[in-house]
């Protein structure tokens, strides 16, 4: 079929789409895609970060930082013109076919899964500062629980929900930015005195800039980018926003100044307030900041809004994933029944789906409590990272022909294509080959390559059912 008859199959079926409700409008649409966005990856991977790469972290936020910025511009062109259920999978049908349409589909949702069982695992490990004695896997269970209940509220419910977690963790990383300058320039007393004495002058004790060398920095990269995943999620609620062209736009201007300035502005207080080398794998270097002042109960409030901000990344992956799956099931690639809503005009059988697959993260914070976050945030990190490289690539090939059939639609458009596309592409492929060159990052990554090769597979086993009659995203 033609890149033109699948784009008036989809157009069509999307204007006449009643189901989702379409209650999103900017404000939330951006703290729906903070929260997909700002999760463990800042809060808990930058720690593993900074005491692999020492101050060169800064370097490697800064390039992740663009990296995101081109990556959800070229999905928020996509979508703009092309507001379907589905997002970017729809597209990537349309200019790719449907079996990268399979792989991407059901990459993203396991993609999805990891992310979320990265961060209830983060959630564990923060409540375990407080609650030592009780195990990871009651922790993983009893989050888990609560966020599959948020995503069974309405649409208008589960944003609610989301604008308050996402709105939290967004303050407090902005008043920990205020409350970080104040120590480095001392004006608020630290303890030891000796550490904020330091300021600037960490980023040249201890090592250096490169205290690993490149060859031991470039492995954490993949762990930088996995900290700006997230980012599908403005697709993929491009169809329940209430005026997509008028929505999305000033959402990814939003979203990656934020991001921006967060990111690598923490980075920079953080490195300033506890040397590189002190960094621990189970505590939050948000923490271990925070501890360094003489604010009462400051830790302890920190590790609650950090608890506060994983559980907002799980909340908007589980949304993502469910609409990836409703979205392979109208299109036939997944079994029929995760494509139906119910009536709040929720996919409720592909929550239970991916509710059931969770269930293993609770497994694994049981067998290896102390090595379980290492593995599934390397592993997340590589499967987002593949989603990105179709993102790009189904960019691409579809900015072409909307250029040819449907200028008018291409409203918002990712400046310096094709070569931006190329240039993130490549900075992705760097992250994913340098990552298994650590022994603590190899388990991971074979497990998010094992995924890939899994879903290809499973491709070639399906392919020859017959294509469905209901095009992806009709209702």
């Amino acid at each position: 079929m033609s890149i033109k008859s699948s784009w008036s199959r989809v157009h069509r079926s999307s204007a006449t789409h009643h189901g989702f409700q379409k209650d999103l409008g900017t404000f939330s649409l951006t703290l729906l895609t903070l929260g997909g966005i700002m999760g463990s990856g800042l809060f808990m991977a930058s720690g593993l970060v900074i005491k692999r790469a020492g101050p060169s972290a800064l370097i490697l936020y800064a390039i992740g930082a663009c990296a995101m910025y081109l990556e959800i511009s070229a999905l928020g062109e996509m979508s703009i013109a092309s507001p379907t259920p589905g997002s970017f999978l729809n597209y990537t049908r349309m200019v790719l076919g449907p079996g990268w349409t399979f792989v991407a589909g059901w990459i993203f949702w396991f993609s999805s899964v990891l992310t979320m069982s990265s961060e209830v695992t983060a959630a564990s490990l923060f409540s375990g500062l407080w609650f030592p004695e009780i195990p990871l896997w009651i922790w993983s269970l009893a989050y888990s629980l609560f966020i599959i209940s948020v995503n069974f509220v309405s649409v208008r419910g589960f944003g609610t929900v989301e604008d308050i977690m996402a709105g939290v963790k967004t303050i407090a990383v902005l008043l920990f930015l205020v409350l970080g300058t104040l120590a480095v320039t001392h004006a608020l007393p630290m303890t030891p005195p000796s550490v904020a004495s330091l300021g600037f002058r960490t980023f040249l004790t201890h090592g250096g800039w490169l205290p690993q060398g490149w060859l031991g920095t470039l492995p954490a990269f993949l762990l930088v980018l996995f900290a700006y995943a997230g980012t599908g999620v403005i697709g993929l609620a491009a169809a329940e926003t209430k005026n997509p062209k008028k929505t999305i736009a000033p959402s990814i201007r939003w979203t990656t100044g934020l991001i921006s300035v967060m990111y690598i502005g923490s980075i920079i207080l953080i490195l300033n307030l506890v040397p590189w080398n002190h960094m621990s794998s189970s505590v939050s270097p948000f923490v271990l900041a925070v501890r360094a002042s003489v604010l009462p109960y400051g830790a302890s409030i920190m590790n609650l809004v950090l608890l506060f901000a994983v559980l907002s990344t799980m909340n908007a992956a589980l949304y993502s994933n469910v609409r990836v799956l409703y979205g392979l099931a109208r299109a036939n690639q997944a079994p029929r029944a995760l494509g139906k809503l119910n009536a709040k005009g929720i996919p409720g059988n592909a929550i239970w789906m991916s509710a059931g697959l969770l269930a293993l993260t609770i497994i694994l914070a049981f067998v290896l409590p102390h090595k379980a976050y290492g593995y599934l945030v390397t592993a997340t990190g590589f499967q987002a990272m593949f989603i990105w490289l179709m993102v790009l690539l189904t960019q691409i090939y579809y900015r072409p022909y909307l250029e040819h059939y449907h200028p008018d639609r291409l409203t918002y458009r990712l400046w310096g294509f094709p070569f931006t596309s190329y240039l993130v592409m490549a900075i992705v492929i760097m992250g994913l080959l340098a990552s298994p060159l650590t022994q603590s990052e190899f388990v991971g990554a074979i497990v998010g390559f094992a995924g890939i090769v899994f879903a290809w597979l499973a491709w070639l086993f399906v392919r020859r059912r017959p294509a469905s009659a209901t095009p992806p995203g009709s209702g």
